[in-house]
């Protein structure tokens, strides 16, 4: 028994001492006792490389590098125990959830609900774990509890220390006889180092440790008895030993290692040898490049003499943002490997907070084509195997809701393409189907539409349907009778077979492979066994647990989400990318430092797990070492900073950035001042993108030197060769392409060939005229919807246009009801006009949207307002057909081939055909002598009324192009020649009065509820336009000439017109009539010239991209080149008489 140190500063030599020591030993004894080479967990396949290639050495049974964890299944492989599981990270976290909800009751502190916060477990779990490292129990957490004043300012922390003795001491019961703590495997090694044959005699040599924790000096405890020596290396100047600890000293944690284990080797009586010192001159690893010697020997050296000359392979970057400093460094790993010979796996870079840097180094590495290997373990919540674990459980726990259920299906996972995906979530969407609906063993028959106009069954949809429920129905019923861990995870797991993912996933592993895409095959490779590890433990430690399948949930995504799966480096030839506190530091030819900026490098300290600094600190007077504080970890900071200087032989790049990604500001770390100091002569290298580096690159700086044409400038000649190489260059002509495109994109669109113009909308042109309208608000949206058809996916919900839908069938059902009774509207009576009124509204109910009125509360609820409206609107039907002379001819009149009236028909400039085909909502009439006056009613769910102006622009053409229709063929219909009275919209509403005075004191007024009576109908006074002849306008309302509660038209003193009243003369309506033609014509001509512009119309402050459903396809933007309101002005309505008046009398000349 003996301990021998090896000490000496950064590259001195102390690894390659200790592999040239177990060279000699192999070469002179292969078959002698063994020799254990312990290295932290990281650094083993580094070591195990370099020992292999020691000169002379083939291999070796005798010598083995192994980690302590290693070193502790092998020692219970040889004296038993090995077959006993350990408790993982994984299950730990699942156990806790549990016992903290089963001790809620007798905790004080942790149950508050916090445990149901992300991160809450994984904080907990952190704890525990730390205070086994520092061999802490239950019973000395109690202990230490019952020390501290319960009543004074230590009595957060006796609560905290009860607490967690409780959940810890729930934790062993549990596992007690099954299985331990994977922390314990350090407590089971120190026992069992002395039971195990292979350690006498043994030779172990520890290199790359600074510090222990106190399970591990147990260990080390337990190997200075068993083995014959032990060899430790400390990275640490062998100086005044003796004296007490700096914390200035960048050498603490390992030169306080070093006095520990002294003071062990004295209790154990244990011989120190004489220790080996390397600090010879100048460290081997910098003997060519002595200025990383001198920074290395005098950057924590007060007051150190500065470098005297001039710097050379030390350079310090700052960049104007991280992305920056990125791609900076990239540009200076290509110079190094094209001049220098460097090879990429000579080369490091390193980063404290690898977070801040991750996603931009895997992009800026990948644009420059630099292989690398990011060396941090990944997370698994994004693979879609997890995804289908936990929305296959949502989905049952939310008895097969939309969204849990979608995302199950958009796995990838199930036999079910992405398109019979698609077509199945429209089909829901639309019909509102989820929870018992997609059990029910009958087909569906629910239409996307109204149930009157289609009830035919899709057979594709119910396909698609019984393949979902085959697929998860087996599961779906196995949950709903399981009733423990076990059941659950057994149903689970058969789920998962029947679907046959180990299959999925190595397909996938292939295809991943066959692409290059390395990583994503090793995690396709690893998360079906990670998987079934986790499933494994949940049964082993809660396996007939009664448990509801919400807290499996919880549980189980607790899991996932604190796993993390480690990758291995692809190639052996790779630049590493390493997190300086996570991983082992190398040594290699050139190493980049990056983020070395204030608070990043070094790193501010954070507390840690659930004790504060001031308690740990505490504890530790008290003698109760309980983990570091943020203060210890300062210190090991500093020993940080120093190994990260000192990893490169030859050269080191450091750099900053000066923003972040937001632009905020950033400094400097004090390194970068403190190696100016030392360097005066070194130069800060600001980030100046160097483009001619790498084709990604330089492509990027050609597309902004080519923008500028765009203002005029000139392209400076070394642009134009690069443009010219690239058009030429097979690998880079479309990436090229695509940059002119993107830089010279006037987001427009050329007029469509007129034979696709006409393979899309017909020839003759047979259309409505909601569409044309929809044309003169912007062409692009209208090819968009008529052209391509493109629409929303339907919902299964309410929207203003259902209901305008649904009063529109009413009302034509109230027409329909009336003509079988023979009466006429001014035929009912008030009650049995609300009694039709709930009879017609409660029929169509049903049979709307597959019955969506009775699918919630509150559409329930709309039900009644519904009824109401319908009954206020019927009542004021009565009123005025009490009044007019005016009988409806016809409901809901529609217009076109084989229709009640034939399609209004144009012929177009060019010679092709226009067809106009729709419905007319109402269409009332009255016989004087042989004509007809018509009079045409557009309902509408809102107060709408008819602006002249917006006719002359073509956005509402509506009202009279029904007009239109019923002069040019409503002899057909009536018999006789029509004349037009009057073009209205009715509002279909229910208004609310304001009143004075409550109802309760209406008793006996009868003058009361009349003038609300005749309130009421004046919220109804139809807006439009009407002719100008006064016998007419009687016929229509016999209030007139006094005041008319519905139609918009009012008399001066001497009986004419008010100037307000919408009034025309027949020879005034007979001009609309010609320029509605010649506005139709116009056009139906743009659109089957192909007309697709982006042109939205603006009027005033409105415009209809506000409410456009095709902006994310448009992108039009009057910012860009190209993209343009088209302005409407407002004309005064004599300004409009003559811009009509001036268009005909220009057609009229020019067909002369």
């Amino acid at each position: 028994m003996s301990l021998h140190f090896i000490l000496g500063r950064a590259g001195s030599g102390k690894t390659r001492y200790c592999l040239q020591e177990i060279r000699k030993e192999l070469l002179a004894a292969p078959q002698g006792p063994a020799i254990i080479l312990l290295v932290p967990e990281q650094a083993t396949f580094q070591m195990e490389k370099a020992l292999v290639n020691l000169p002379g050495l083939q291999g070796s049974i005798r010598c083995q590098v192994l980690s302590f964890q290693r070193l502790a299944w092998r020692v219970s492989q040889e004296v038993g125990g090995a077959a006993r599981p350990s408790l993982s990270d994984l299950a730990k976290h699942m156990l806790l959830r549990r016992l903290l909800k089963r001790r809620a009751k007798h905790l004080k502190i942790l149950h508050l609900g916090a445990w149901h916060q992300p991160g809450f477990i994984h904080e907990l779990a952190s704890t525990l774990k730390e205070f086994k490292y520092y061999c802490l129990s239950p019973s000395k957490l109690r202990e230490a509890a019952a020390s501290l004043d319960l009543k004074g300012t230590h009595e957060l922390l006796a609560v905290k220390l009860h607490d967690l003795a409780l959940i810890w001491e729930d934790m062993e019961k549990t596992l007690e006889g099954n299985t331990h703590f994977a922390e314990d495997y350090l407590e089971i090694l120190a026992s069992n180092l002395l039971k195990a044959p292979s350690l006498k005699e043994a030779e172990i040599w520890l290199d790359g440790f600074s510090s222990f924790t106190p399970q591990e000096y147990k260990v080390l405890e337990g190997l200075l008895k068993a083995a014959r020596r032990v060899h430790i290396t400390l990275c640490m100047n062998a100086q005044d030993l003796e004296a007490s600890l700096s914390e200035g000293d960048p050498f603490y944690p390992p030169k306080e290692t070093f006095k520990k284990l002294q003071n062990l080797a004295v209790r154990l009586n244990v011989p120190v040898e004489p220790m080996t010192v390397l600090d010879q001159g100048i460290p081997p690893r910098f003997a060519e490049v002595p200025i990383l010697a001198w920074v290395e020997k005098n950057f924590f050296t007060p007051f150190a003499s500065p470098w005297p000359q001039e710097v050379v392979n030390l350079k310090i970057f700052s960049s104007s943002n991280r992305r920056a400093e990125v791609e900076t460094v990239a540009r200076e790993i290509l110079y190094l490997s094209r001049t220098k010979g460097y090879r990429w796996r000579d080369i490091a870079i390193m980063v404290r907070n690898l977070e801040l840097y991750q996603s931009l180094l895997v992009n800026v590495l990948r644009d420059y084509e630099i292989p690398f290997f990011l060396d941090v373990k990944r997370p698994i919540t994004h693979h879609p195997l997890v995804k289908l674990i936990c929305t296959a459980l949502e989905t049952v726990s939310q008895n097969w809701a939309y969204e849990p259920l979608f995302r199950l299906l958009k796995t990838d996972l199930l036999p079910l393409s992405r398109e019979e995906v698609d077509v199945l979530e429209n089909y829901v969407l639309a019909c509102g189907i989820q929870g018992s609906r997609w059990l029910d063993s009958q087909p569906w028959t629910y239409q996307p539409r109204w149930a009157l106009e289609n009830e035919k069954e899709t057979l594709e949809i119910n396909l698609l349907k019984n393949k979902v429920v085959a697929l998860l129905g087996d599961f779906h019923r196995a949950l709903r009778q399981a009733q423990s861990v076990q059941e659950i995870t057994l149903a689970l797991y058969e789920l998962l077979l029947k679907l046959k993912v180990p299959e999925k996933l190595e397909e996938w592993r292939l295809k991943a492979m066959e692409n290059g895409q390395w990583e994503e095959a090793q995690e396709h490779a690893q998360i079906w066994e990670t998987i079934i590890e986790i499933l494994e433990q949940l049964v082993d430690i809660l396996g007939e647990e009664r448990i509801d399948l919400q807290e499996y949930q919880q549980i189980i995504m607790a899991a996932l989400e604190g796993e993390l799966l480690g990758l291995i480096p692809q190639g052996l030839d790779q630049v590493l990318v390493i997190s300086l506190d996570r991983s082992r530091l190398p040594e290699v030819r050139a190493a980049f430092l990056l983020g070395v900026n204030e608070g990043i490098f070094p790193a501010r300290p954070l507390a840690l797990g659930f004790l504060k600094d001031e308690e740990r600190e505490y504890l530790l007077e008290k003698g109760w070492e309980v983990g570091p504080s943020s203060r210890r970890r300062l210190l090991e900071e500093q020993h940080l900073v120093y190994l990260a200087l000192t990893r490169s032989r030859e050269f080191l790049g450091i750099s900053y950035a000066l923003a972040d990604e937001e632009g905020n500001a950033l400094r400097p770390s004090p390194i970068i001042a403190r190696l100016k100091a030392l360097l005066p002569q070194l130069k800060e290298i600001p980030s100046i993108p160097e483009p001619i580096t790498h084709p990604r690159p330089l492509l990027s700086q050609l597309a902004i030197n080519l923008s500028k044409l765009k203002s005029g400038a000139d392209l400076e000649p070394v642009w134009l060769e690069v443009y010219n190489w690239a058009r030429s260059h097979p690998l880079y002509k479309e990436i090229l392409a695509k940059i002119i495109r993107g830089l010279f994109y006037s987001n427009q669109e050329p007029p469509l060939p007129k034979d696709i113009a006409y393979a899309l909308y017909g020839d003759p042109l047979k259309t409505t005229v909601s569409r044309l309208e929809e044309f003169k608000k912007c062409p692009f949206s209208h090819f968009l919807k008529y052209g391509l058809k493109l629409k929303e996916r339907q919902r299964y919900q309410l929207l203003p246009p259902d209901l305008g839908e649904f009063f529109h069938t009413a009302l034509k059902e109230l027409a329909v009801a009336l003509r079988k009774q023979h009466k006429d509207w001014k035929d009912l009576e008030l009650a049995s006009c609300q009694k039709l009124c709930q009879d017609v509204v409660e029929k169509l109910l049903p049979k709307f949207q597959n019955e969506i009125f009775f699918s919630t509360a509150r559409y329930r609820y709309l039900t009644h307002k519904l009824i109401g409206i319908i009954q206020r609107t019927a009542a004021v039907l009565v009123e005025q057909a009490k009044w007019t002379s005016f009988r409806t001819v016809g409901s809901e009149v529609t217009f076109g081939s084989g229709e009640t009236l034939p399609g209004l028909r144009l012929v177009l400039p060019q010679g092709e055909l226009l067809e106009i085909y729709g419905r007319i909502d109402r269409l009332d009439a009255v016989q004087e002598g042989d004509n007809f006056w018509i009079r045409i009613i557009d309902y509408k769910s809102r107060p709408v009324n008819f602006k002249l102006v917006d006719f002359y622009w073509g956005l509402e053409l509506q009202l009279l192009t029904y007009l239109e229709v019923v002069l040019t063929y409503g002899h057909l219909l009536l018999g006789g020649p029509c004349l037009p009275a009057a073009v209205l919209y009715f509002p279909v509403i229910n208004p609310l009065i304001k009143l004075d005075e409550p109802p309760t004191t209406w008793e006996g007024k009868e003058e009361v509820v009349a003038e609300l009576e005749e309130e009421l109908i004046k919220k109804f006074k139809m807006k439009g336009l009407l002719v100008a002849d006064l016998k007419a306008l009687k016929l229509m309302d016999h209030h007139l000439p006094g005041p008319s509660p519905f139609l918009p038209v009012a008399f001066n003193k001497d009986g004419s017109f008010n100037s307000r009243s919408p009034v025309l003369s027949l020879e005034q309506f007979t001009l609309l009539r010609q320029y509605l033609r010649k506005l139709l014509g116009e056009i139906a001509q743009e659109i089957l010239e192909g007309n697709i512009e982006l042109s939205p119309y603006r009027k005033g402050s409105y415009i209809p991209c506000k409410y456009c459903p095709y902006q994310p396809v448009c992108g039009f933007d009057p910012l860009l080149p190209g993209n343009r309101y088209r302005f409407l002005p407002e004309l005064k309505i004599p300004e409009l008489w003559e811009a009509i008046s001036y268009h005909l009398e220009s057609d009229k000349a020019l067909k002369r």
